[in-house]
């Protein structure tokens, strides 16, 4: 059926979505640039922008190809994706306490960040065809075994912070799937038993982040540093804040990682409180229109592949700029497109062309 005053064939790009993204790459180009003049991180900038034209890259050919035979085949891209995970475990170079990134040449790429992708193909195909309203059990087990077999790989490396993103593709699953009340009564049994039982499994680290989060002030010259330093940087920096290349935390080398996980407390010192509405309003403004994309899409698959990347996204500022504040325990998740990360910056801008590509086929013949 033809949408009245709509040409069958007619396809373009919503320049929403394209424009935030872009505006927060380059924001996220500037202010790592701003927060690693004169370090030994110096030139991290450039390769941000080298990672960002990759990325660009990227989405150009998730516009292109069309999503639907990537859903044909999400599961040998899935399994593909896998592959890196299992070899990380085995044969992995440990960096930074975890076995998360494979070399080449003078760079380093993330494998988990494309399994993300990976993953939320999957997902959306297990859903395509699932007309009915309810959540039925067989689709249940699938759904827990596409999204936990990445999940403990990732959390075996060990990487929380890229585990926990995982969570959000089973609940687009759960929720958007129909599950019923007392599914969710039983699945938050589970998560408290796994909780009380996963905290043996935890590394001394990230046991030391948890309960610096439970007491910020046990150990501010340890486990709770970033997190002290990050208070006073997004304080110091008022309403307007301090200028760029001028804030005294950042500068001046007080905040620690705050190219990557505490970007946002950069742009707060330097920038203030209207700097944070910026970024944050540029996300709002993404993921809102990304949500209202879903809701327009063609098919069942498009839909959900939608509510994947944009759920994955939500997630990850959410925490960020919760993680930034104190109210939520260090994770090492970074804030998408802005934090220094070739690999987080790429596979986010192919998650932005796979949206931009539902979009672009909702009006096409085939």
């Amino acid at each position: 059926m033809i949408r009245r005053g709509v040409l069958p064939g007619r396809r373009r790009l919503d320049l929403v979505v394209l424009g935030c993204a872009l505006s927060l790459a380059v924001l996220g180009v500037l202010f790592v640039a701003s927060s690693t003049t004169g370090t030994r991180f110096e030139g991290l900038a450039t390769r941000q922008a080298i990672w960002l034209a990759v990325g660009m890259a990227a989405m150009g050919a998730a516009i292109l190809f069309d999503y639907r035979m990537l859903l044909k085949f999400s599961f040998a891209i899935y399994c593909v994706c896998l592959l890196p995970l299992v070899y990380l475990l085995a044969f992995g170079e440990t960096i930074a306490n975890v076995r998360s990134w494979i070399r080449i040449g003078h760079f380093q790429f993330q494998p988990a960040e494309l399994s993300k992708i990976a993953t939320a193909l999957l997902v959306a195909y297990l859903f395509q065809n699932e007309d009915d309203a309810r959540l039925h059990g067989s689709t249940l087990v699938k759904l827990a075994a596409i999204v936990s077999i990445p999940t403990l790989l990732v959390f075996l490396q060990p990487d929380m912070g890229l585990t926990l993103t995982f969570l959000p593709l089973l609940f687009v699953g759960l929720y958007f799937g129909g599950l019923p009340a007392r599914g969710w009564a039983a699945i938050a049994l589970i998560v408290v038993l796994l909780a009380g039982g996963g905290w043996f499994l935890l590394k001394d680290y990230q046991k030391a982040r948890i309960g610096t989060f439970l007491n910020p002030d046990s150990d501010v010259l340890g486990s709770g540093y970033q997190v002290r330093q990050s208070k006073i940087a997004v304080g110091s920096g008022g309403f307007s804040g301090k200028g760029f290349r001028s804030g005294t935390q950042s500068q001046l080398r007080f905040l620690p990682v705050q190219h990557t996980d505490f970007i946002l407390a950069v742009i707060a010192e330097e920038w203030g409180f209207l700097g944070i509405v910026l970024v944050l309003g540029l996300f709002a403004a993404l993921l809102l229109r990304a949500l209202k994309l879903a809701q327009s899409a063609r098919d069942r698959g498009g839909v959900f592949l939608v509510l994947c990347l944009t759920s994955m996204m939500l997630f990850s500022v959410v925490l960020n700029a919760s993680m930034m504040i104190g109210l939520a325990p260090t994770t090492g998740i970074p804030l998408p497109l802005v934090s220094y990360g070739g690999s987080s910056i790429a596979t986010t801008f192919l998650g932005i062309g796979l949206i931009l590509g539902v979009d672009f086929r909702r009006f096409a013949n085939a």
